[in-house]
């Protein structure tokens, strides 16, 4: 059997060039993630979904609706709070069913029950059976309402003119009070056809689902283009330090009549080796972002773009290298 040819590559450079590569690596994952996190909550809500369009109505339709209020409620972790949860608010209807067509529903509720998306809850520290408040617009007064569902992760009801203004989902039970007394329409999420909605009554807003997955995914394309180049590049100037460091000694063994197949291999498993470890230690501690930001499907797989990617340039630029170094 032979003897592994070893390309002497210096210690404290590979070391220095490996760290390097894993700090770049992890941190364009850590800002691509942190970048397009909104609207990686909104595409994931939105292909959980199943509904073709939602629409503002005056009348319900008792099934997958909510009430919206043309009143400012809002709602706060202690009674005294000057700030409030920035959080797009509904109520439930009195009879509604509520399907899995839309991913964040929530089962009935009480009057003074709310549901409460898991990125506010996480983002504020949470759990069911906590209490929030706010003060009830028909008699001024601060009421509790305790905390009786967490929902899925989501940013908003809808995106408005392309932007998310919330950072969250808070669902009310009904509470007749507020339907007597304050101004309301209701937001319908459905798969009925136009038509016969518009023999109920008026529609307003009408927003089909797609156009927002589309709307979601030319948000997040760009830091995905921008952030992709910088890893390429990352990747093309680590393949080329780490041959740079290994080229006399490369070439001396070519010299001395080493096997080509032998030399290639030792040169690939220096380069890709060590490149590869780097990507994969990388991508283990990019892990810590989801101490900030929950996980789902959608960020997974844009996490995984920036390891793919590298991986990809890694093999195709360590394969030319190789190649310029037996031609010189």
């Amino acid at each position: 059997m032979r003897n592994r040819i070893a390309l002497h590559a210096e210690q404290r450079k590979t070391i220095i060039t490996s760290l390097a590569f894993s700090l770049i690596s992890f941190f364009l994952m850590l800002i691509l993630i942190l970048s397009v996190n909104k609207d990686a909550i909104r595409l994931n809500s939105l292909l959980l979904s199943d509904y073709d369009y939602s629409v503002t109505m005056q009348d319900t339709v008792q099934k997958d609706d909510y009430y919206q209020f043309n009143a400012g409620i809002e709602f706060t972790l202690s009674a005294n709070a000057n700030t409030s949860l920035n959080a797009d608010i509904v109520m439930q209807s009195k009879d509604s069913l509520y399907t899995d067509m839309v991913s964040w529903n929530a089962e009935p509720l009480g009057t003074n029950g709310v549901a409460v998306s898991e990125n506010v809850a996480k983002s504020n520290n949470l759990h069911i059976g906590d209490k929030l408040y706010s003060k009830h617009i028909v008699n001024g007064e601060s009421c509790e309402y305790v905390i009786e569902q967490l929902l899925p992760e989501a940013v908003g009801i809808m995106a408005t003119n392309g932007m998310d203004h919330s950072d969250g989902i808070i669902i009310m039970g009904y509470d007749e009070r507020y339907i007597e007394n304050i101004t309301h329409s209701s937001i319908l999420f459905t798969k009925d056809p136009i038509n016969e909605l518009s023999a109920i009554g008026s529609l307003e807003n009408i927003v089909y689902r797609d156009d927002e997955i589309m709307l979601s995914l030319r948000s997040i394309i760009p830091y995905l283009v921008v952030l992709s180049i910088v890893s390429i590049v990352t990747s093309v100037a680590f393949t080329i330090l780490l041959t740079k460091s290994v080229s006399s000694n490369f070439r001396r063994l070519i010299i001395l009549g080493f096997d080509r197949k032998q030399l290639n291999k030792a040169y690939y498993r220096l380069v890709r080796g060590t490149g590869i470890i780097s990507i994969i230690a990388s991508f283990a501690f990019s892990g810590i972002v989801f101490l900030f930001v929950n996980y789902n499907a959608v960020k997974l797989l844009i996490l995984l773009l920036i390891p793919f990617i590298e991986i990809i340039t890694l093999l195709i630029a360590s394969n030319i290298s190789n190649k310029r170094l037996w031609r010189k």
